[in-house]
């Protein structure tokens, strides 16, 4: 079975995700995301893929990535933030362009 990440996006940036690629993406380094991003033993998790999805429904377009890991921590609009590596687009799903 596989390790899944999702990470939610709203709006215009899945669009563009979708039709200029995306080789990382951001998340705010608070406990929210320590506590889905690390072990408690502070040791990175295995994800095999993610998830990135533009909204919250069951038919939200959604975007299936390759996952490459935590890259380290950055400032990215003024804040501390996870940068999260992302490879090829396996699969592109409840969207057309």
């Amino acid at each position: 079975m596989q390790k899944i990440l999702t990470l939610r996006i709203c709006g215009d940036g899945f669009k563009k995700l979708v039709t200029e690629g995306c080789s990382h993406r951001y998340r705010e380094a608070k406990p929210f995301w320590e506590s889905r991003l690390f072990e408690k033993d502070g040791t990175p998790k295995h994800f095999d893929v993610v998830h990135i999805i533009n909204g919250y429904k069951a038919t939200s377009p959604t975007a299936v990535m390759e996952y490459r890991g935590i890259l380290g921590i950055e400032e990215f609009n003024g804040k501390e933030c996870f940068k999260l590596g992302l490879g090829k687009i396996l699969e592109i799903k409840n969207y057309t362009l």
